[in-house]
């Protein structure tokens, strides 16, 4: 049992009070203004951020569900034509809300986007690393933490609003050391304090979400933490952040016992909530984890609009199109291709779902791919910004969708996705950018909306068949525009080819008018695991839809990666790459994700020196990962930087746990290579997860759906 945290003191409850607003699987309706918030999401649709857990297995699992492992304004970028990371941004990197010339911090020499858009707040941040560190034990400072990310809405906004002002950048150098975190860079920190802040609040109340905002102690355990914070107090509004800070240093300065015996108790209760039980016993496995797994998320099927996780007493919530859970529904899918099966419930839900996306305005329907999510059930409305690992996963599940069913609309959508990575998120030397922004000129979705007098004068006559098509009307209901949508379901108009092609000629006229605009700010970092995610997808469709341009597009990230993400001394991954520098330990998923885009391009290509390098990586990652005792595979490296605590997750979040791949990883390398080893690690982690997907499951949760699919590979031998 943990240590129950401290009653909050009055400080401790206002800190508590911010957490209202955030970027997360629980925000704010990009068509609100501030202040009016939505509800969350339902747990299994990446949601109950705000009920008490009621194990430490139901914390991991919320968690999981919650943030990534997985997602708000980046900075313009500097070209790089040496690295071949050119981008069609040319100005220099630094703060885009003021043209005033400001002294720069220490975050002007860091590589990542989202740092280096507040490397001229007057703010003196400090990138996490010894110096900051340092600075805090030796002068006895609490440390502040922020943590976002490119495309974070809500991060953008408290830049704006708090970063930028003299009087709290003053307060706060004055009396705590700021350091600023990509969390895109830094998962392993941004997981230990989302955990952390996912505790606090079981006891102070409210939700989850980035910006994430956490006070600790000079040796880095938490204390206390919000989200989003406004700059000052105001009626019906969160506390403002600058009480916020006075509150914490009045604490520090004036009542340092409860701070440190907050701190100890949540450092306690994060470290056991983080930390899998042992495994005595082997565990059983077999097929009813996987059957209860697809039948858990079968019955959360949203049977009017498509999706999975709903709930129908929360049905206006957020809708995610959770890639990690509709791949197991896929391969349920495939099971039930037999014409003896009757019943196809699988088969139905995934296809209503990914049809429902793909009509829906949470799809580009000018430019092709993916926004983030939608803030609506009908999938109309969506967050804006752009990931690559929602469109990497997007793409595969469509082209499978295709090879199974010979929807012409599936394949549509997918060559559609590929169209647009590589037309706006592929660097000239192959590897892929992590992110588009969701606003412009501080509006949301304002790069992607029309009005119906824009789509007049552009398509003249052809413009009465557009508006029916794609639901244009002159009085929209989001406040910037129409975002487009198939009013007509794309799989039905796609059948009428000359309407087809003339709909394709109408959309391309609509791109070129849109790239005369502004665009949203690219993050052209690269980072390892999402760009093994986009190598797989690519070399499947390659394959899939006999499209070579894509296995080449595939070969030619991987030969990019391989070659220049290497620690130099001991040839390890790193996990991020811009401006021709490569920095940081890679993490389990940067290798779970590479090693599985190279064995999907060996089965595309037949070439064995994918599979000889996908070996390599996983027996470097077992040296560098394993965990001797319980099994599994630890997120950080054997010799990674020591912090509070050591995860080892078997979660899903908007992207596969590391270990859950790893197994699929290792079932594929004993088949191909006839290395029994290989399937006595997988199966050894399944076995050490076993426990924990059963309790999980019996729950109702199915936050473990990706090992499920695993654990299904596996059996299937």
């Amino acid at each position: 049992m943990t240590s129950p945290l401290p009653r909050p003191t009055t400080t401790l409850l206002l800190v508590s009070l911010g957490l209202t607003l955030g970027c997360s699987e629980q925000t704010l309706n990009p068509a609100s203004e501030p202040g009016k918030t939505i509800a969350p999401a339902s747990p299994q649709s990446h949601a109950e951020t705000t009920s008490t857990p009621s194990s430490d297995a139901d914390t991991k699992a919320k968690t999981a569900e919650t943030h990534n492992q997985p997602s708000d304004k980046a900075s313009d970028k500097a070209s790089d034509k040496a690295s071949g990371e050119t981008t069609k941004q040319d100005k220099p990197v630094g703060n885009p809300h003021s043209s005033e010339k400001r002294r720069a911090n220490r975050l002007a020499g860091e590589t990542s986007p989202y740092l280096l858009l507040h490397a001229y707040n007057p703010v003196n941040w400090y990138p996490w690393g010894p110096e900051a560190l340092g600075k805090a034990r030796e002068e006895g400072k609490m440390i502040f933490i922020s943590i976002g990310y490119s495309s974070c809405y809500w991060c953008h906004v408290m830049e704006r609003e708090s970063f930028s002002d003299p009087e709290i950048a003053k307060f706060m150098n004055e009396h705590f050391v700021n350091i600023k975190i990509d969390r895109e860079e830094r998962p392993d920190i941004d997981d230990i304090y989302m955990t952390a802040l996912s505790i606090y609040v079981t006891q102070t109340g409210g939700g989850t979400g980035w910006p994430l905002s956490m006070f600790l102690t000079p040796d880095t355990r938490p204390v206390a933490g919000g989200t989003y914070f406004p700059p000052r107090d105001q009626p019906n509004r969160p506390p403002g952040f600058l009480g916020v800070l006075k509150a914490m240093h009045k604490l520090w300065s004036e009542d340092k016992k409860s701070a440190e015996g907050n701190a100890t108790a949540l450092t306690q209760a994060l470290r056991q909530s983080l930390k899998r039980q042992l495994v005595l016993a082997s565990a059983e496995l077999d097929g009813e984890l996987v059957d209860g797994a697809i039948a858990t998320l079968v019955n959360s099927h949203d049977t009017r609009h498509g999706g999975i996780g709903f709930h129908r007493s929360r049905a206006e919530r957020p809708k995610f199109p959770s890639p990690p859970k509709l791949e197991l529904l896929a391969h349920a899918a495939s099971l039930e291709q037999d014409p003896k099966t009757e019943q196809k419930p699988a088969t139905e839900v995934l296809d209503h779902t990914l049809l429902a996306i793909a009509n829906g305005g949470i799809h580009d329907q000018v430019g092709g791919g993916f926004h983030r999510y939608s803030t609506d059930r009908r999938w109309h409305v969506p967050h804006f910004e752009k990931m690559l690992y929602d469109n990497a996963q997007l793409a595969g599940l469509y082209v499978d969708a295709f090879a199974r069913t010979g929807q012409p609309a599936f394949r549509a959508v997918a060559e559609g996705v590929f169209t647009y990575i590589l037309r706006d998120m592929t660097a000239p030397k192959g590897p892929f950018f992590s992110a588009q922004d969701a606003e412009t000129d501080a509006i949301e979705g304002k790069y992607y909306v029309w009005s119906g007098a824009e789509v007049d004068r552009l398509l003249g006559d052809d413009a009465v068949v557009f508006r029916k098509l794609f639901g244009v009307v002159d009085e929209p209901d989001f406040e910037h525009g129409n975002v487009l949508f198939r009013a007509v379901p794309l799989q039905e108009s796609i059948t009428d080819t000359r309407q087809t092609e003339q709909v394709e000629k109408m959309q391309q006229i609509l791109l070129k008018e849109r790239t005369g605009r502004k665009p949203p700010l690219l993050d052209d970092k690269v980072l390892t695991g999402w760009n093994g995610l986009m190598i797989r997808s690519l070399a499947d469709g390659g394959r899939v839809l006999k499209n070579p341009e894509y296995t080449r597009a595939a070969a030619k990230a991987a030969d990019f990666l391989l070659t220049n993400l290497r620690n130099a001394s001991k040839g390890h991954l790193l996990r991020t790459h811009r401006q021709g520098k490569s920095k940081l330990n890679a993490y389990l998923v940067d290798y779970a994700f590479l090693v599985e885009g190279l064995l999907a391009l060996h089965q595309a290509t037949g070439d064995k020196k994918w599979l000889t390098e996908a070996q390599k990586l996983t027996d470097e990652q077992i040296t560098l990962y394993w965990d001797k005792t319980r099994h599994g595979f630890y997120f950080t490296s054997h010799d990674h930087e020591e912090l509070l605590a050591r995860t080892q997750n078997g979660f899903d979040s908007v992207i596969p746990s590391g270990n859950s791949t790893s197994i699929r990883n290792l079932v594929r390398l004993a088949k191909r290579t006839g290395d029994a080893k290989y399937r006595t690690y997988a199966k050894q982690t399944l076995e050490a997860f076993a426990p924990q997907m059963r309790q999980h499951q019996t729950r109702g949760g199915m936050g473990m759906s990706h090992m499920a699919l695993a654990l299904a590979e596996f059996l299937a031998k």
